[in-house]
């Protein structure tokens, strides 16, 4: 607990709310927090007061949140350079795919979703601005993940990883050898690595220092794509937007 544990409760229970299917009653919240009833009142009501969260069902006393956080957090977005540099080029790539497209930055273990353009096919993949998926699982997150120091590659396996399907790679042994790949040839793949039926490809974004700063990419369906057609058809697309995104943030390659 911090110095402002009053502080360390309202954004316990604005991150609780937002992963509670968007409602939640007192009890849930203390019960799903270990914070005392009186406390959590008290958060409650100025989180009210500022317009926060609102009462979605007062007699049984649950709270939602209003979209305040959303469009604090969309306006720090839409001022990112990254975010509008890449946009153009993702819608771009959206209208003439129609797949699921995506920029992503590291946020920790994860990928974080910073744009997400959703797929215009019958049978399609959720994602959203906001969302975040596992490094070593996700194309996106390969990419972060590879381009990083080895040492950085290590530790992060040295923490659990889940074995979402039969391909996914759970060992830094094993990820040694995809990062040499990925580095390589300039892209990562997902084959069905976070979940059986979804493939995805992504290409990082570098800046003036020659770093990985994001990644962009797209998803898709077994139903529609297997990796080769992803590679062959649709990675030169992104390729060229990663390229020029890469140059307007500074890139400069290699003479």
């Amino acid at each position: 607990m911090s110095k402002a544990p009053a502080v360390d409760y309202a954004l316990k229970i604005i991150e609780f709310l937002a992963g509670s299917n968007g409602e939640a009653g007192i009890s849930d919240i203390c019960n799903g927090l270990n914070i005392n009833k009186n406390a959590t009142s008290r958060v409650l009501d100025a989180l009210m007061e500022q317009k926060w969260i609102y009462l979605s069902n007062s007699s049984q006393k649950k709270y939602r949140l209003t979209m305040k956080p959303f469009s604090i957090i969309s306006k720090s977005i839409e001022e990112n350079n990254v975010v509008k540099i890449s946009r153009p080029y993702l819608e771009q790539i959206h209208s003439v795919l129609g797949d699921s497209v995506y920029l992503g930055i590291r946020n920790g273990d994860n990928v974080l979703y910073q744009l997400h353009f959703d797929s215009v096919k019958d049978v399609r993949i959720n994602g959203c601005v906001g969302g975040e998926y596992p490094l070593y699982c996700s194309a996106p997150g390969k990419v972060l993940l590879a381009y990083g120091d080895r040492s950085d590659i290590e530790e992060y396996f040295n923490s659990p990883t889940t074995k979402r399907t039969d391909k996914t790679i759970v060992s830094s042994e094993t990820f040694f050898a995809e990062a040499d790949n990925i580095r390589k040839n300039g892209y990562a793949v997902d084959d069905e690595e976070f979940a059986k039926g979804i493939v995805c490809i992504a290409c990082p974004l570098f800046d003036s220092n020659g770093q990985a700063v994001a990644a962009i990419g797209i998803s898709s369906l077994t139903l529609y794509d297997d990796i080769d057609s992803l590679i062959n058809e649709k990675y030169p697309m992104i390729k060229d937007a990663a390229y020029n995104i890469s140059l307007s943030l500074g890139y400069k390659e290699d003479d």
